[in-house]
């Protein structure tokens, strides 16, 4: 009897030690085997980072934890995520969310985004989904980089050579030489400086006087403001009229001018008037001429024999002299070809 309940004893604290070890392996992987919290599932592509242990948040408070992952059967390749609610107080509704994220950098978490349908019974498959892990997410961004970098590289390597074909002697000698030409340049430019500084420092009171002379000028305009402004504002009034019609009325008048000359100079070149007959017919300066000639013979006839028109107290010349109008007057009455 007694060796029986030895053997109960040692059973009983085989099953306790047992019971003991499952409750322990299950505390250090998080699972609660006395809490009483709803089973959900959820399915995903890739499961990376997930495990028992692995925390459901919501709003990152710890509602619940995965308590299994298994492969769905179809062949599709996906995997199926059980994981318990703890939390009472949050409903769930059919068409919440369990997002895997990236809840440090090594680890990942389940996070819960409640919907706004019916609520969820516990069992029931939630929608599931997952964002890109921090590796994931670092490896998307270095990629492009990367290549970029790896093109920026080859542009480079192609630079250096292009640089090291174009940088041959000659062209290095010609570098040198016009770097040697930039520093004759430069020591040139400040020669001409050092002597413009001089000439400043020579003429500064030359430039003083000028620009106290420019001080004056501007005072003056200043001064004589009004003045101008009147000047300015009659300027302004003789183009107003200008502007108005008279400057259109003395080219009209002066148009009718011209035109009436020109209708005078055409009738004179016609001979129309006394003034066109002088300019057309020569017969009044050949009368002038005659009339002048016959003029100088009579003076010259008056001064030769003036008895002939002057008798002074009734004494007269008993020989007169011919002049040069009785030589003209013979002249005309006896030809050179008539006889007398």
């Amino acid at each position: 009897m007694l060796k029986i309940k030895r053997q109960y004893s040692i059973a009983l604290l085989a099953v306790t030690g047992i019971a003991l070890l499952i409750f322990g392996l299950n505390y250090l992987k998080g699972i609660d085997l006395f809490s009483r919290g709803s089973t959900y599932y959820a399915v995903y592509n890739d499961v990376s980072g997930i495990n028992d242990a692995t925390p459901v948040l919501y709003h990152g408070y710890k509602v619940g934890q995965v308590v299994g992952t298994q492969m769905l059967p179809d062949g599709s390749g996906r995997i199926a995520v059980a994981f318990q609610v703890g939390e009472k107080s949050l409903k769930l509704t059919k068409d919440t969310r369990a997002e895997l994220f990236s809840a440090d950098l090594f680890s990942r978490a389940v996070r819960i985004n409640l919907g706004s349908g019916a609520a969820a019974a516990a069992g029931d498959t939630l929608l599931g989904g997952a964002e890109l892990s921090l590796t994931e997410s670092v490896g998307a961004q270095i990629d492009p980089l990367k290549r970029k970098a790896e093109t920026i590289l080859a542009s480079a390597d192609s630079v250096l050579t292009a640089v090291q074909l174009i940088l041959n002697d000659k062209a290095r000698g010609d570098i040198d030489a016009s770097f040697t030409s930039l520093r004759t340049t430069l020591e040139n430019i400040n020669s001409t400086t050092r002597k413009l500084d001089e000439l400043i420092a020579k003429e500064s009171n030359h430039i003083s006087g000028i620009l106290a002379n420019a001080d004056k000028v501007t005072a003056n305009l200043a001064a004589n403001n009004q003045h101008l402004t009147n000047i300015l504002a009659n300027t302004d009034s003789i183009t107003a009229s200008m502007a108005n019609g008279r400057m259109e009325q003395m080219m009209a008048n002066l148009e009718s001018t011209s035109n009436e000359l020109k209708s005078i100079m055409a009738r004179i070149q016609s001979g129309e008037g006394t003034l066109g007959k002088l300019m057309s017919d020569d017969s009044l300066y050949h009368n002038l001429n005659a009339a002048t000639h016959q003029m100088d013979l009579l003076m010259e006839d008056l001064r030769l024999n003036p008895h002939r028109y002057l008798s002074i107290f009734g004494r007269k010349d008993k020989l007169p002299k011919l002049s040069d109008s009785d030589i003209e007057r013979i002249r005309r009455a006896y030809p050179p070809n008539q006889k007398p």
